[in-house]
């Protein structure tokens, strides 16, 4: 008799029902694949979840859905720019493009057109012309949508695109073009970030004059919210100005200012940078002792700094060799397992009939208590992971929309009022940009644990995708107790302390609160929505609320 390995089994039992559904609902089979990429995607399967998003394209192609179709592309397109497959991820982010301009899907298009321009603006492949030609494009569709909050940003892309490709007039020039739409919607953190960015640029045009009342302002408003890293980094680039300006002295002050910073927080990369510059402000001054000094230390860091990028290597190395190691010992052991069962084996053959039919049916049944006991297991998991998002451990879209049905249900049986929030991080994409997508993790995972603990007992937290979360209140909810529980949701997540992902990173979040005795699910969360949108373009960080 041949046995069937459990795991062979699972696949068959689940491929059934998946083609079937493929072929009934492919909308439905689309969003299964679309589910399990994302989960995937969040454990940093990247292949595993690429796999899933190409059979979700696979369903778009064979049912004509051209909105299937598009957003497989994006997200194929997305992994593919994550692992540095550039040209792979341009076809299907172009795809996707198009797809979205013919059904007409406005969000979608400026989406993929975005991604696009952070394809082009990558230093691996530094088109940044066409970057800056795709940037330019997302300006219009951002204005002709009114999305001003949006507009500023893409303003100061331009610049910091046109920075890195070495263009430093026009970099200025976008750059001034932010901060004056920044300062339009009173954005202050903005403000002072685009004064230290173009005071840098007018730094490296020697114009370090111009570039000093910049550091002065930026630095005051930092002082004023005691912000120990954005206040060492504007005084490192002061301290730059006051060289080119001769002021040596005030230079070497600003320096040891951020130096003490950066040593205090170990930071070796701004570490680094702050010794080789006081080493050429020294040189300038003619103290050869402590140019000496300070270059002989610059040295000893640019070998420690290449060090730990070697040991991370070593590390990455060793890692793989243990697993291979591993895997080498697992398959001899199975070896061996398998010669001691077929020796086990002949030695039955040689026993009496009955104690050959009492073994075999011992075997049996612990195989039987075994695959059932597994599929249980496997039962329970599976449910669990239907319901629960693999990254921050809140319900899924599937399972908050389902406690909101119940909620709605019971609302209207009792005539109460039913109440609802949306919430999203402002400025996300930023944060994946310039951070990374593992700092975007670990930023998702601390405002969803930070919002989870300062919800009331009752209240539901659920993230329904990206950087959206969706909160069910308990009821009966007044809109006094809704927009109270928003704000002080709103006040923790500003609180949060994220230095140890970067020194200058806040996080903040804006809300959209919808209170009412109506009972259309999607009614309703289509204006929590609105209030959101209302929110962001107040300023984010804010909450919106609406009694119906």
């Amino acid at each position: 008799m041949r046995w069937i390995p459990l795991a062979v089994l699972a696949s068959l039992l689940w491929l059934a029902p998946a083609r079937a559904a493929d072929a009934s609902d492919p909308v439905a089979a689309a969003h299964a694949h679309l589910e399990r990429g994302n989960a995937l995607h969040n454990e940093g399967k990247a292949r595993e979840a690429e796999a899933e998003f190409a059979k979700m394209l696979e369903i778009g192609v064979r049912a004509k859905d051209a909105r299937i179709e598009a957003d497989a592309r994006y997200k194929i397109g997305g992994l593919q720019y994550d692992r540095g497959e550039m040209a792979d991820a341009l076809v299907n982010l172009q795809s996707a493009y198009r797809i979205y301009g013919q059904i007409g899907h406005v969000k979608g298009r400026l989406d993929a057109l975005s991604d696009m321009a952070n394809v082009y603006a990558d230093s691996k492949v530094g088109q940044y012309d066409r970057a800056i030609e795709y940037y330019r494009q997302l300006l219009k569709g951002y204005a002709e949508h009114g999305q001003p909050n949006d507009v500023a940003d893409t303003q100061f892309n331009i610049g910091s695109t046109f920075e890195a490709k070495g263009n430093l007039t026009p970099a200025e020039f976008h750059y001034r073009q932010a901060l004056a739409e920044f300062e339009k919607l009173q954005r202050p953190d903005d403000i002072a970030f685009t004064k230290r960015s173009l005071g840098l640029a007018l730094v490296k045009q020697n114009r370090a004059a111009e570039a000093l009342p910049l550091f002065n302002a930026a630095l005051a408003f930092y002082e004023s919210k005691r912000s120990a890293s954005a206040i060492a980094h504007v005084k490192q680039f002061r301290a730059m100005a006051y060289r080119r300006l001769g002021r040596l002295e005030e230079s070497l002050r600003d320096l040891a200012a951020a130096r003490r910073y950066y040593e205090e927080e170990a930071n070796t990369r701004f570490l680094e940078r702050n010794i080789e510059e006081a080493a050429v402000v020294y040189e300038q001054l003619g103290d050869w002792r402590n140019a000496y000094v300070f270059r002989t230390r610059h040295a000893a860091l640019q070998r420690q700094l290449a060090e730990a990028r070697r040991d991370e290597l070593t590390s990455r190395l060793h890692v793989e060799f243990d697993a291979e190691k591993k895997e080498q010992e697992n398959r001899a052991l199975a070896r061996e397992n398998t010669l001691r069962a077929a020796a086990l084996e002949q030695a039955q053959r040689n026993q009496k009939l009955q104690w050959a039919v009492l073994a075999l049916t011992a075997f049996l049944a612990t195989a039987l208590a075994l695959l059932f006991w597994r599929q249980l297991v496997n039962t329970r998991r599976m449910r669990a992971m239907a319901m629960t998002d693999e990254l921050t451990r809140l319900p899924n879209r599937r399972h908050i929309f389902t406690l909101l049905e119940i909620l709605f249900a019971d609302a209207k049986r009792h005539d109460r009022p039913v109440a609802l929030i949306v919430l999203d991080i402002d400025r996300f994409k930023r944060i994946n940009d310039t951070y990374g997508h593992a700092a975007g993790d670990e930023v998702l995972k601390a405002v969803a644990h930070t919002c989870r603990t300062n919800l009331r007992p009752g209240d539901q937290l659920g993230r329904i995708g990206g950087e959206e979360f969706l909160i069910v209140l308990q009821t009966p909810t007044s809109a006094e107790q809704a927009n109270d529980v928003a704000e002080r949701l709103r006040a923790s997540v500003e609180r949060l302390d994220v230095s140890s992902l970067a020194p200058d990173l806040q996080i903040t979040i804006s809300l959209g609160v919808w209170i009412a005795n109506e009972y259309d699910m999607t009614a309703a969360i289509a204006a929590a929505d609105s209030l959101l949108y209302r929110a962001k373009e107040s300023g984010r960080n804010r909450v919106e609320m609406a009694v119906a």
